[in-house]
C-alpha cells in the first residue's frame, strides 16, 4: 500500500499549496508569479514525501524491537475466515488503474482531434506559427505553435494577436503537464480546480498584453462582450471565446495593479515548504522517504532473542550495518552475571576492528563512539535469556597465541641388578618436541555433540522489517498503553495481502501493527500458500528500566516493540 500513502501524501500537499493560493494569491496581478506558483506546487508536492530530514526523528523517544524466532514454525491459523477473490487492497488498486486508462484514452483522442485538424490548409506566420483556418466556423483558439480560427470569425486580428500570447508563453505545455498529473490524481477534485485557475491566469496574461496594444483597457473590454459568443475549440487548447471567464477577465483587466511589496506573499510558500517537509519526516510513517537531506542516528534497535531454544547465533544480530557516518559496524546484545550487556565491533576504514562493550566503555571511549563513528549504545532491557559474550576477536595481521604444553618428564629408569660394580651412570636429556605439541591420550568416551541449529524461519524478513519500521504511537506512549496486536493476512505467491486486525490492543497500536505488515512488499520464500497469522507486542519501560503493565506473554509473540518513558 506504498502507492495510495505516496498518493494521498502528494495529495494533502497539493491542496495546502492550492488553498493558499486561493487564500492569498489569486486577486493579485502578479500574473506570471502566479503561474509559477502553480506549477512549482504540482512539482513539489510529489516531491516533498520521498525527502525526509533523519536528525529530527532522533528527537522522537527511542524504540526497541526484539525478534523472537519460532525455530522455523510459521504462524499458520488454519481456522481463519476464507479470504475473499478480490480484497480492498486489489480493489483500490484495480479501480486506480481504471481510472487512469479512462483518462489516458480521453487525452489520446484530444490530441487526436486535434492532429486531424492540422491536416487541413495551413498558412505560415512569421516562419514560425501555423495559421489553420476552419471553414464554416466562428471558433479560434491556440495549441502549441497552431492557430486555428473560423473562416466567419470577425476581428480576426485581435483575436489572433490574443492567441499569439498564448504560443508565445507556451501555455500549451502548462496545460499538458496538468493533464498528467490529472491522470495520476483523477481521484482529486482539487487538480480540476487547479487546472481551470492555471487556464485562467493564461488568460489573464493574454488579455493584458493584447490590450496594451489597444487605446485602453476599456475598449479591449467591450470587444471581449461583443465577441463572448464564438464556438469553444478543444479542452487542450486555448479558446478565445469563454463565456463563462468573461467575467473575470474584465474585472481583472480592469483591477489596479499589485505593487512590488505584493511580491513578497510568494516567499510564504518557503516556510511551508519547510514544514511540510518538516511534517513529512515526522508525522507520516513510511517506507518510501528515500532521500535523506541530514541523517541522524537510529531510533530503533532491534535484537534477536529466543524463548524455545538456548543456540542463538547472535553474531546475526545487526550485523554488517553502517553508522550515521560510514562506519561498518556489528552490534550484539549478552548477558554478562545476569545484567545485560553490549558488544560493538567497529570497522576502520582500513580494515581495522576495534571492540568496545558498553559496560566497560569509559566517557571518553562513548565520546568518541559518537562524534568519529555516529555510533551511540542502545538503552534497552533485553529479555534473560541471552548468550554469554564469545571471546574479543583477535587483532587483525596477528596469529593467535599458542599456548606452551609441558610434557611429564620421562620415568626413571628401572633398578640395575645389585652387583659388585657400581653402575653407571647416562645423563638423559628429556626429548624436545618438534612441531605442534601432542596432547597425551585420553581415554576413550562417547561425546554427546550439541543439537544442530534451527532451520532459518522463512518469516524472518518480515520480522526484521516490523522491526525497524513500527513506531510506537506518542498517544498510546504518552496514556501508557501497551498490549498485544494479532494480525491475519493471506499470502499469495509469497506476497502479503488482506492484512486484518483480529486481536486488538488499541486503536492506534492496532493501526500502526496493520499499516507496517500491509506496507511489506518483499516476497516471503518457502511458505505455502495460505492464512497466517502474526503477533506483535508492545511494551513500555521507564526511566528505572522496569516494564509497565508487564502482562504481556512474550511467549505468544513474534516481535516485541519496546518504547521508553520517564
Amino acid at each position: 500500500m506504498n502507492w495510495l500513502h505516496y498518493l494521498l501524501e502528494a495529495n494533502l500537499y497539493l491542496g495546502i499549496f492550492y488553498a493558499m493560493y486561493c487564500l492569498f494569491l489569486n486577486k493579485e496581478t502578479h500574473y506570471t508569479l502566479n503561474r509559477v506558483y502553480l506549477l512549482l506546487s504540482c512539482i513539489i508536492s510529489f516531491v516533498l514525501p520521498v525527502i525526509q530530514i533523519g536528525w529530527l526523528k532522533a528527537l522522537e523517544s527511542p524504540t526497541t524491537a526484539f525478534i523472537i524466532p519460532r525455530n522455523g514454525k510459521q504462524a499458520i491459523d488454519n481456522k481463519l475466515a476464507a479470504q475473499p477473490a478480490l480484497d480492498f487492497q486489489e480493489l483500490l488498486l484495480y479501480a486506480y488503474i481504471l481510472g487512469t486508462i479512462v483518462l489516458t484514452t480521453v487525452l489520446l483522442a484530444r490530441l487526436y482531434q486535434l492532429a486531424k485538424l492540422t491536416k487541413a490548409t495551413k498558412t505560415l506566420v512569421d516562419d514560425k506559427y501555423k495559421l489553420i483556418s476552419i471553414e464554416g466556423s466562428n471558433t479560434a483558439f491556440s495549441f502549441f505553435n497552431y492557430l486555428f480560427i473560423g473562416t466567419k470569425t470577425e476581428a480576426n486580428n485581435i483575436i489572433i494577436r490574443h492567441e499569439l500570447v498564448h504560443i508565445r508563453q507556451k501555455h500549451s505545455a502548462d496545460i499538458v503537464f496538468l493533464e498528467l498529473i490529472k491522470i495520476i490524481n483523477w481521484f482529486n477534485p482539487l487538480i480540476y480546480l487547479l487546472q481551470i485557475s492555471l487556464k485562467t491566469l493564461h488568460e489573464y496574461i493574454a488579455d493584458e498584453q493584447t490590450a496594451a496594444q489597444e487605446s485602453d483597457a476599456l475598449s479591449y473590454s467591450s470587444f471581449l462582450v461583443s465577441n463572448a459568443y464564438g464556438l469553444n475549440g478543444s479542452a487542450l487548447a486555448h479558446s478565445f471565446f469563454n463565456y463563462n471567464l468573461l467575467k473575470k477577465r474584465i474585472i481583472m483587466l480592469n483591477q489596479k495593479r499589485s505593487g512590488k511589496l505584493a511580491r513578497l506573499k510568494y516567499l510564504v510558500a518557503v516556510p511551508i515548504s519547510a514544514g511540510l517537509l518538516c511534517a513529512s519526516t515526522l508525522v507520516f510513517s513510511k517506507s518510501y522517504g528515500f532521500i535523506d537531506l541530514m541523517p541522524g542516528s537510529k531510533n530503533t534497535s532491534t535484537a534477536t532473542v529466543t524463548s524455545h531454544n538456548p543456540i542463538v547465533d547472535t553474531s546475526q544480530v545487526n550485523k554488517l550495518s553502517t553508522t550515521a557516518k560510514g562506519y561498518k559496524y556489528e552490534e550484539t546484545g549478552y548477558l554478562v552475571n545476569k545484567k545485560t550487556d553490549f558488544r560493538v565491533i567497529i570497522t576502520e576504514k582500513n580494515g581495522e576492528q576495534k571492540e568496545y562493550f558498553k559496560s566497560k566503555a569509559t566517557p571518553e571511549e562513548l565520546a568518541t563512539l559518537k562524534s568519529k563513528y555516529g555510533y551511540t549504545f542502545p538503552k534497552m532491557m533485553i529479555y534473560p535469556k541471552l548468550p554469554p559474550p564469545p571471546p574479543a576477536p583477535p587483532a587483525p595481521g596477528k596469529k593467535p597465541k599458542v599456548t606452551d604444553v609441558k610434557l611429564p618428564p620421562p620415568p626413571p629408569p628401572a633398578n640395575p641388578e645389585k652387583t659388585k660394580k657400581a653402575p653407571k651412570v647416562v645423563e638423559v636429556q628429556e626429548a624436545i618436541p618438534v612441531g605442534n605439541p601432542v596432547a597425551p591420550a585420553q581415554p576413550s568416551a562417547s561425546v554427546q555433540l550439541p543439537p544442530p541449529p534451527p532451520p532459518a524461519d522463512p518469516m524472518a524478513p518480515l520480522y526484521k522489517y516490523i522491526a525497524k519500521h513500527v513506531r510506537y504511537p506518542a498517544a498510546a506512549r504518552n496514556n501508557r498503553i501497551t498490549g498485544q496486536v494479532t494480525v491475519g493476512f493471506k499470502l499469495s505467491n509469497g506476497k502479503i495481502n488482506g492484512v486484518k486486525v483480529l486481536k486488538t490492543a488499541d486503536p492506534q497500536i492496532d493501526k500502526e501493527v496493520a499499516r507496517v505488515v500491509s506496507d511489506f512488499d518483499e516476497k516471503l520464500d518457502g511458505l505455502n500458500q495460505g492464512d497466517y497469522t502474526l503477533t506483535v507486542a508492545l511494551k513500555l519501560i521507564d526511566s528505572h528500566d522496569k516494564y509497565i503493565a508487564n502482562n504481556i506473554d512474550k511467549e505468544k509473540s513474534q516481535v516485541v516493540v519496546v518504547g521508553y518513558v520517564e
